[in-house]
């Protein structure tokens, strides 16, 4: 039987959005890729009003009211540097409610979430205020900022120590009164030759410690964030320096805080407007093949296997390691997808390695719960990898699928997402939805 036909004019006119949300959702502005119209159209019928309004993450106003979303987002974007091209600060600026905000914007990992999106992921995956979320591979600290600021609390893992590092600043940046910070811009190029003194070849923790002597504070653990912030500060610096020689290192290290500053002073005042206490947020180096954390202990999963065969995250990470007293060789060896001599070599240990993180996963994650991997995949480069045809390469979603069915999980759904910006490595990724089964 054909299904009703309209009239074109009465069908443009009436758009499509109001076939997906009802009149009293108002969704966030550029929602255009098919990606986020499905997550916002589940966040719509998972979320009561009031959930939306409080953590929604593709709404700005729900009955008439501005969601916290909203007033997260707006205002001021993200302060960027003068020096900067034109293409990123027309990125951020329309990318305003997918990006950049709270402290996400705080240094520039490489292959790094989509914060908007995975505000939504954790609603769809039903997780609440309260309850616990788990990033076994947490590179940036992505899902455990997203999850401090919806109330949620975390725990993060990392096998490297500057991805624990950089995480914790985010986190703990949330908790920074920035009425505090301001002194530190006062005499920005003290603060740089300070930081450049204590710099190469010492650790992190004798710096800390030097630090702490030069500029004394009240609280000893304000005083840890703003070290740590600092230091994030310095090392992002240093990295575009070695990669651009338009400015100083000084003059990079002034811009960045600046910008670190404003984005603080930016969600604090939101948080604070909007009674928002940050959960708390475990973050720690380990592996997450052997995961330290008890039986049934997590209400929900979410993470991205690092795809170490098309970015090689160590190589990428070389400058800021030296700071934290790092054999790069043993961490190699303990990096999933970097051991292996050759393309499949690497390949077949990457599945080995992911085995195991998915049984880790299924046990500690409470029964009846979800787990959702957001995993790339490219077909031309792993069939040339693999040495078979295209039409023969299984993507890795669909590996992921099969290993997480062995686990005791089932496949709920799988939604794809065009990846921008790193075609010749990864041209697709799927937000894999799995839940485990009771028994």
């Amino acid at each position: 039987m054909d299904h009703e036909i309209q009239n074109p004019i009465q069908v443009l006119e009436k758009g499509m959005y109001h076939r997906l949300f009802p009149p009293e959702l108002e969704i966030t502005p550029g929602l255009s890729d098919v990606y986020e119209l499905a997550l916002a159209y589940y966040e719509s019928r998972i979320l009561t009003n009031d959930e939306l309004i409080k953590n929604g993450a593709y709404f700005v106003k729900v009955d008439g009211r501005f969601t916290h979303h909203y007033f997260i987002c707006t205002g001021d974007p993200l302060k960027i540097p003068d020096y900067s091209s034109s293409r990123l600060k027309s990125f951020f600026l329309n990318n305003q409610f997918r990006t950049g905000y709270a402290t996400h914007g705080l240094f520039p990992y490489r292959g790094k979430f989509h914060p908007q999106m995975i505000k939504a992921i954790i609603n769809i995956m039903g997780i609440k205020p309260g309850e616990t979320i788990l990033d076994p591979m947490m590179g940036s600290g992505t899902v455990s900022v997203e999850a401090a600021i919806m109330g949620i609390k975390s725990i993060g893992i990392d096998a490297s120590p500057f991805c624990q590092f950089m995480a914790q600043t985010k986190c703990d940046a949330l908790k920074i009164n920035p009425d505090s910070l301001n002194a530190f811009l006062t005499h920005p190029e003290k603060l740089f030759s300070d930081f450049k003194t204590l710099s190469m070849p010492m650790s992190v923790s004798a710096q800390k410690k030097q630090f702490f002597d030069n500029y004394p504070m009240a609280d000893p653990i304000e005083n840890e964030r703003i070290f740590n912030l600092i230091f994030l500060a310095f090392l992002d610096s240093d990295g575009y320096a070695r990669r651009s020689n338009k400015k100083t290192h000084a003059d990079y290290f002034k811009s960045i805080l600046e910008r670190y500053i404003a984005s603080i002073t930016k969600i604090g005042s939101a948080m604070t407007q909007l009674r928002i206490s940050p959960a708390e947020a475990s973050l720690y180096q380990g592996d997450a093949r052997r995961l330290e954390i008890e039986d049934n202990r997590v209400d929900g999963i979410l993470f991205s296997p690092p795809y170490s065969f098309a970015i090689d995250y160590l190589k990428n990470d070389v400058t800021q390691l030296q700071y934290f007293e790092t054999d790069i060789h043993n961490l190699s060896q303990q990096m999933i997808g970097l051991r292996g001599k050759t393309m499949k070599d690497k390949y077949h240990i990457y599945l080995e390695d992911m085995d195991r993180v998915l049984s880790e996963c299924s046990r500690v994650l409470k029964p009846g719960r979800m787990c959702a991997i957001i995993v790339g995949t490219n077909d031309s480069q792993l069939s040339k990898a693999l040495n078979i045809q295209k039409d023969k390469v299984s993507g890795l979603n669909k590996v992921m699928v099969e290993i997480g069915r062995s686990k005791g999980f089932r496949h709920v759904r799988s939604l794809p997402r065009q990846i921008v910006g790193m075609a010749n490595t990864m041209r697709q990724e799927y937000i894999v939805m799995l839940q485990k089964q009771a028994g």
